[in-house]
Parts: C-alpha cells; sequence; structure tokens
C-alpha cells in the first residue's frame, strides 16, 4: 500500500463513510482475473520503467488527476474548485479528496472483448466535474426507469420557482426544500396524489448579483389547475413566491425532458461562479451533503437495466503514471495503450483498492515488468 497520508485517510475503503448523501455508484465491477498471457494486443515491454517516472508533475498536480480532468473545462473546474477548497480548514478533508480525484489509477484490457477498463479513486463530491457527471449517469438511468411506467397522457413538468434573493445560497436552498415540503402537505397536492422526481437547478443573476434556485419536476399526475397550484406554491413559501410552471408533456418529448434534467447535473458551475472566489464559495457550501434528485409520491420504476456483463479475463496493463511516464521516453508500449485510451470506449469504475501494488500480487505476476 502506497504510504501517502492523504490517501490513507481518504481512500481504501474507509473513503466511503465520508462520501455524500447520494454516494456514487459502481460503474463496473471491482474484481480482476488473473493477468491473461501475452497477445497480439498485449506487446511485451521494450523499456524497464520502476517507479513511472515523477507522480507530479511541475505544478505539483498528480499526473493521473491531469489525465481524469484532461478536458479544459473540466480541467479549469476542477483547478478553481480546488483552490477553493484549499482556503478554509472546514473543507480541508474536501480539498484532500477532489486533489486525489483519479489517483493510483490502473488500466486493465479484456482480451475476450478487447475493451479497456480504467480504474481509480474518486472522491464522489458534487463540487466535483467528472463526479457530477456519474452521479447524473445514474439519475438518467432513475428517471429512465420511472418514465417508462408513467401512462404518457399523466406526464407533467412543474417549475417551482422563488424569488430572487441576496440571502446566501444554502438558505435559499434551504427555504426552497422547505416550500416544497409544505406544498406536499397542501390540498390540492393530497387530492391529486402526483409522484415523479425533482431536480435542483441553480441559476446566478449577474447583473442583480443574486441566486436563482428552482425545482424542475417530472410528475405522474392528473390535471391540476394552474391558478390552484399556484396558490398553494404561494402558501407554501409564505407569500414570498407566486411563479409556478406547470405543462403535459408531449408523448414525443419525453426523452428530451429526461435529458434536459439531467444536463443539470453534469454542467459545471458558470464561469462567472467559477471566476468569482466568493460565489464558487457560496456554490460548494450550497451543494455540500445536498440532494439533488428528489423522489417524492412513490413514483413505480421499471426493472433496472442488465449491467454489462463482466468478461472476467481482465489483464493489467499497468499504471496510468507509469504509462505517461514510458510515452514521455517514447515507449512503444505505452503508446499503444494510451492511444487505446484517448481513441476507444473506456469502462471507468471505482477502486477500492486504490493506490494497491498490484506489482506484487502473485496473480498479477508476469515475466514482463509492468509500468509501476
Amino acid at each position: 500500500m502506497i504510504s501517502d497520508p492523504a490517501y490513507n485517510d481518504y481512500v481504501n475503503p474507509s473513503y466511503l463513510h465520508y462520501c455524500e448523501d447520494d454516494e456514487l455508484d459502481d460503474c463496473d465491477v471491482r474484481g480482476a482475473a488473473a493477468a491473461a498471457p501475452l497477445t497480439s494486443v498485449h506487446p511485451s515491454q521494450s523499456t524497464v520503467i520502476l517507479n513511472g517516472g515523477p507522480i507530479t508533475g511541475a505544478d505539483g498536480n498528480r499526473r493521473d488527476t491531469q489525465y481524469r480532468f484532461r478536458q479544459p473545462d473540466h480541467w479549469h473546474a476542477y483547478s478553481r474548485t480546488l483552490a477553493v477548497l484549499a482556503m478554509r480548514l472546514s473543507t480541508a478533508k474536501q480539498h484532500r479528496r477532489l486533489a486525489l480525484c483519479g489517483a493510483h489509477a490502473t488500466i486493465w484490457h479484456s482480451p475476450s472483448t478487447d475493451t479497456i477498463r480504467i480504474q481509480a479513486y474518486h472522491c464522489g463530491l458534487r463540487c466535483c466535474p467528472r463526479c457530477r457527471e456519474m452521479h447524473a449517469s445514474r439519475t438518467r438511468t432513475t428517471l429512465g426507469r420511472f418514465l417508462a411506467n408513467v401512462p404518457r397522457n399523466r406526464l407533467s413538468m412543474i417549475t417551482l420557482t422563488t424569488g430572487h434573493s441576496a440571502q446566501p445560497l444554502y438558505e435559499q436552498i434551504d427555504g426552497l426544500y422547505a416550500s416544497f415540503r409544505r406544498l406536499r402537505a397542501s390540498r390540492i397536492w393530497q387530492d391529486n396524489k402526483p409522484k415523479g422526481y425533482a431536480v435542483l437547478e441553480i441559476t446566478y443573476n449577474k447583473d442583480r448579483n443574486e441566486w436563482h434556485p428552482h425545482l424542475h419536476l417530472l410528475a405522474e399526475t392528473p390535471y391540476m389547475p394552474h391558478a390552484a397550484l399556484r396558490l398553494a406554491w404561494t402558501a407554501a413559501t409564505k407569500g414570498t413566491a407566486s411563479i409556478v410552471d406547470i405543462r403535459r408533456v408531449n408523448r414525443n418529448a419525453v426523452e428530451k425532458y429526461q435529458h434536459y434534467l439531467t444536463d443539470y447535473l453534469t454542467k459545471p458551475a458558470d464561469l462567472s461562479i467559477l471566476n468569482s472566489t466568493p460565489l464558487l464559495t457560496e456554490w460548494i457550501d450550497g451543494l455540500t451533503h445536498r440532494k439533488v434528485l428528489i423522489r417524492f409520491g412513490r413514483p413505480k420504476l421499471a426493472d433496472e437495466p442488465a449491467k454489462p456483463v463482466d468478461p472476467q479475463d481482465w489483464s493489467l496493463i499497468g499504471s496510468l503514471i507509469g504509462l505517461l511516464a514510458g510515452l514521455a521516453r517514447g515507449n512503444s508500449r505505452a503508446t499503444y495503450w494510451l492511444k487505446r485510451l484517448g481513441q476507444d470506449a473506456v469502462r471507468e469504475s471505482r477502486d477500492l483498492d486504490a493506490g494497491k501494488d498490484y506489482s506484487l500480487c502473485p496473480e498479477y505476476a508476469s515475466p514482463n515488468e509492468q509500468f509501476f
């Protein structure tokens, strides 16, 4: 096991206890079988790299973490969020977790399916641009299972908003959620018994310097008069808001609304927020330990889609840091596998053994040196 203090505190496997309310599901299997024999896609290594080169680059960031956030928009959001988390003692744990997101990555190959898998530590934080995408992937699946069971003539899109305010963002979200609970106790809600899911969206008005959190609901419900719903929402917000939008979803536009909602969960904060330390701090605090997908009523879900079949013949290629070091040295094996990583559909999964030195495990022993 790697002796990295930050890693030891937040990884393998006790870091699961630090995950937020809606912690990530594994999107792949965790185990791996014995190393496969060398094949045409497992060329022997021509250059032995024992330590894989430096773990961190000149800017102090881990090379495997840089790879996980290699898209320009991801990297900007990641680096700005990391800098803001480092400023306060209260977010020190979040900072260490985010700093290690994507760390200790290992690359695996299945000869039977010719697919690649990358395993690494994932922080699971709401403010992490990559983990937000994985949260959204699970949300998309949940919404898809819900929509598959809803009669097309009973699906409505409801938007609940509160007024623009100069209050701190977390207070506004608390107020919005409290108002939604009161709405669900109202007469019109109890009579019609809507059921479905609500998604939180946060916008910021640069001209007025005000936050605007609001909820978008996909609800299976009979017809509810707009005027009655608006009065109920006004009462639920104690007179501070009266704007409600409700519309039937066209049966041919169901998937559009599904993607419309999950898009809110994938995109990082707006540039105006990312580039402002006070605003980004508020945005992070507002989302910490916050459920952004809220179930209401008792929605029925279709059967869960079958997970991809695990080929059970995963062969260890090496560590990502080692492959990147090999690429810098012009190593043909490293070049080959990193090219595959950039071109192929890669299965990503959270590694509960992140940081484990697989090269010391007998089941992965090979006459050829690995990139460790």
